[in-house]
């Protein structure tokens, strides 16, 4: 069982597998050289010469099967395709392989594979003889799916040939080329209608919580303050709130929204050594796992409502802003470019939100599991009186859903078997919004 796994790390890493097994003698080798060995004990001892003829062919034809396989090691240029380009973790990504021969003779018949860094079953593709002439000659193209399980960064790669000899005496597994990067980025959860109500105005945006009582006049209206214009009073909202009403500035198309993500290992427990399938040396966290997720399906969904989607972190910044709209598509492919690269920082000296250079503007959204006292202040801090904020809370200590509470904040507790779609319906059903 242990030599299964080492055969299976060897193969997912081509380069490990050139060194060690570059060439090897096959079944056949063996049995031939071990009957030439024999036959030349026999032809010494018995004094005949024709059995000392058959030992001298089974030992030549193994080193002419040696000297072949090294002639004619495959000389390939490989370029790999991947479609989508981005893939969300647990679908599935089309992989064309366009191998081009590039030696100055026909190449070998081969079974190959290309080095994958999980354990997905892979089996050996077959290659025929590619031959030299014109360029459409040269090339063939293969296909295979791939299922990557977790977000990362991934070096598909490289390239793995096994071949042998014409006569079955050596076989030979080489990496060709080079390893290409395949992006698995988060998926992403479109945010079902029935979570929070949002609405811009007076030059910020506001998220506007659902309420039991309310109407359009509570979303287009705001308290009178010293300076306002009367022809601005609106007298029906006024009546009804029993205070002077005046109707809110143009709204601007691009209202501001912020992302306030935990970025730092220390806010997370459940961190754990990342090993095995791990494409990053860091920790590894369930719960920061949810975190990104929602952070993906949360910037997307910000986004396509018409706000300006600003993330801030804990840590460090990783995180790519969401891009701008004259970008087209092209906007959030560097955000979830950045999300799937996103891993803890262990810096627990580092001063929280080192990178946070904004004001603090609009609603506010924070994505957190068991921040330290830190990021705790800091959090707080990212809120001014008025603006509402939502934070989602992964298993959320009593201490702590208290004092959010009491700041201003509304604590949504999920866990990470929780949908994000889920956890965003029961945002919307918050009925009050405190100062």
């Amino acid at each position: 069982m242990a030599r299964e796994r080492r055969d299976r790390t060897e193969r997912r890493d081509g380069e490990t597998l050139l060194r060690k097994r570059a060439a090897h003698l096959t079944r056949r080798g063996w049995a031939t050289l071990g009957i030439g060995a024999l036959c030349l004990i026999l032809g010494y001892t018995a004094g005949r010469r024709e059995i000392l003829v058959v030992a001298g062919m089974a030992v030549l034809l193994v080193v002419i099967g040696a000297l072949i396989v090294r002639a004619r090691k495959p000389r390939f240029d490989i370029i790999r395709l991947f479609s989508p380009p981005l893939v969300a973790a647990g679908s599935t990504t089309r992989v064309t392989v366009r191998i081009r021969n590039i030696g100055s003779s026909a190449s070998t018949p081969l079974l190959w594979n290309d080095a994958i860094p999980w354990d997905q079953p892979m089996p050996p593709h077959e290659l025929g003889s590619i031959p030299i002439g014109s360029a459409a000659r040269r090339a063939r193209a293969v296909d295979y799916d791939l299922h990557p399980p977790r977000r990362g960064l991934y070096p598909i790669g490289p390239f793995v040939a096994e071949y042998e000899d014409p006569f079955g005496m050596i076989g030979s597994v080489r990496a060709v080329g080079e390893a290409d990067r395949l992006v698995v980025v988060p998926d992403v959860v479109e945010l079902p209608a029935g979570g929070p109500a949002l609405a811009d105005g007076e030059g910020t945006a506001i998220l506007v919580q659902r309420r039991v009582v309310g109407n359009d006049d509570d979303l287009t209206t705001r308290e009178y303050r010293p300076g306002d214009a009367l022809r601005r009073v609106h007298w029906r909202a006024s009546a009804r709130h029993g205070e002077l009403m005046v109707r809110q500035e143009e709204h601007r198309s691009h209202p501001d929204a912020r992302i306030l993500v935990d970025t730092r290992q220390s806010g997370y427990p459940d961190a754990v050594p990342d090993v095995g399938e791990s494409w990053s040396p860091a920790a590894h966290s369930e719960a920061f796992e949810w975190v990104v997720r929602m952070t993906a399906s949360l910037g997307v969904h910000l986004e396509a409502c018409g706000f300006r989607v600003g993330i801030e972190e804990t840590a460090p910044p990783q995180i790519e802003p969401l891009g701008e709209r004259w970008e087209g598509g092209r906007r959030v492919e560097a955000f979830l470019t950045s999300l799937a690269a996103v891993r803890l920082i262990d810096r627990p000296h580092d001063e929280v939100g080192i990178g946070t250079t904004s004001d603090p503007e609009g609603p506010v959204f924070a994505l957190l599991s068991d921040p330290d006292e830190a990021t705790i202040s800091w959090l707080l801090k990212r809120r001014r009186a008025g603006q509402v904020a939502v934070a989602f809370v992964l298993d959320a200590r009593a201490a702590l859903r208290e004092r959010l509470t009491e700041a201003g904040w509304q604590v949504v507790e999920v866990h990470e078997w929780i949908e994000p779609g889920e956890a965003w319906r029961d945002a919307g059903h918050h009925r009050e919004v405190r100062a």
